[in-house]
């Protein structure tokens, strides 16, 4: 079966091709909006910018946040954010190029939306984990989860992956942690993804004093919780816990941080890391 797909990327400021951009399907009318904060005026301008939309904001830190709304006015939500919520430096949003997106599509895209968020490596802002789905129909349901496929489509080409691709251990380096940490990471696509089996634990306790005011604690106990909570993990004991799947991050110490429970510079935390990097710098 095929699984080719088109996309097709409209830049209407190409001075600014890499933070304002036009993304689209042509088999569907789903077109998404690229933006960074900067460019937030510009889409303002574009046509269908104002539709029904569902949108996410991301974070473009080592430890990946995202932020996922609707809105009934589009890209006018959004600019409410840039008061409201600091942590975001990308968003896409999401409309129709007929405005066929109602309350009940959008609500129903942002709640499935968060539900698949929470099983990949990001961490949701979202306060409201919207546990209960929308009361549909089974039509309504199956057409919404078409929409949200080509959405998902739309993601992957601007490079936001949900789960990292499963690896075969020929074709990776493997980097483990030290000591008697059971944990290792390889290197694939830009990425570092641990495996699946390592063991994560809790931030440690003093942590919450530390001069952040206890952020870094809070930041990875709710790591752990997530993991658990979308049996990405599961629970050893009280402390500690084993990855189901294989979880996949924009740095090495995001999941240096994850096994240890500690802070670490993740470049000589792995075991040979710091020297496969400057081989490759020679």
């Amino acid at each position: 079966m095929r699984n080719d797909k088109t996309a097709m990327i409209y830049f209407p400021d190409a001075a600014h091709a890499s933070s304002l951009k036009v993304v689209q399907d042509p088999t569907s009318q789903i077109r998404g909006f690229y933006f960074t904060k900067s460019q937030i005026s510009k889409i303002e301008a574009l046509d269908y910018a104002n539709n029904h939309a569902v949108y996410f904001l991301f974070s473009d830190l080592e430890e990946p946040n995202v932020y996922i709304g609707q809105s009934i006015n589009g890209i006018f939500r959004i600019k409410s954010h840039l008061k409201e919520k600091d942590f975001w430096r990308f968003g896409v949003l999401f409309v129709t190029d007929n405005n066929s997106f109602d309350r009940v599509s959008i609500d129903y895209l942002e709640y499935y939306f968060i539900q698949e968020f929470a099983k990949t490596q990001y961490n949701l802002e979202n306060t409201d984990r919207r546990n209960k789905a929308p009361n549909l129909n089974l039509f309504n349901r199956s057409v919404l989860k078409g929409f949200a496929s080509h959405i998902e489509f739309l993601l992957e080409a601007l490079g936001i992956s949900f789960n990292p691709i499963e690896a075969m251990a020929e074709d990776v380096h493997y980097f483990n942690a030290p000591g008697s940490i059971q944990a290792r990471i390889y290197l694939q696509d830009g990425k570092y993804v641990l495996q699946k089996g390592s063991i994560i634990k809790k931030p440690i306790s003093s942590a919450k004093e530390w001069s952040d005011g206890g952020r870094f604690f809070k930041r990875y106990m709710r790591y752990f919780e997530t993991y658990i909570d979308s049996d990405q993990a599961e629970i050893i004991d009280g402390q500690s816990a084993r990855l189901l799947k294989d979880i996949e991050f924009t740095s090495p110490s995001t999941p240096a941080n994850l096994v240890n429970g500690h802070s670490n510079n993740g470049w000589k935390f792995w075991d040979g890391l710091e020297e496969k990097r400057k081989e490759a710098n020679q």
